[in-house]
């Protein structure tokens, strides 16, 4: 059995952009990255909320904040080494027949631009010739 040829690159593209979002949005780690979760609340505060609803009393007020002191010294930041360039593309072999057609182009132009320059010239010709022609020629009386 022949190997099945390979889809053109617009096929495999347009297959590709019509599947991707269909597949991020079928997957399950995704989808629950979307929704926001509920805030967690660690075990000791579940039991001391339990423990407080069962007394009746209020729930102890959440701690306040930390603050961070501000850092005395600064440290420099340094700059991510930028990538390594990609590799060079390798240009692409034109096929027997793209290769026959420009050929076949490249001689459809040189016979127009020889069509050009011999209509040219025989108008040049022909122009000289008429001139010489009512120079020369006398009245006939």
């Amino acid at each position: 059995m022949a190997p099945r040829p390979r889809p053109s690159a617009p096929a495999r593209a347009a297959t590709l952009t019509l599947l991707l979002p269909l597949l991020l949005l079928a997957s399950p780690s995704l989808s629950s990255a979307v929704a926001p979760s509920p805030p967690t609340v660690p075990a000791t505060q579940r039991q001391a909320a339990s423990a407080s609803d069962a007394l009746g009393s209020p729930p102890p007020p959440p701690p306040p904040p930390v603050h961070r002191r501000p850092r005395l010294h600064r440290h420099r930041r340094h700059r991510p080494t930028p990538a390594p360039p990609p590799p060079p593309r390798r240009r692409r072999r034109l096929n027997f027949g793209e290769r026959l057609g420009i050929a076949f182009a490249g001689v459809a132009v040189a016979m127009q631009l020889v069509l050009g320059a011999f209509l040219a010239l025989r108008a040049w010709q022909l122009r000289r010739l008429d001139s010489a022609e009512v120079s020369s020629s006398t009245p006939l009386t």
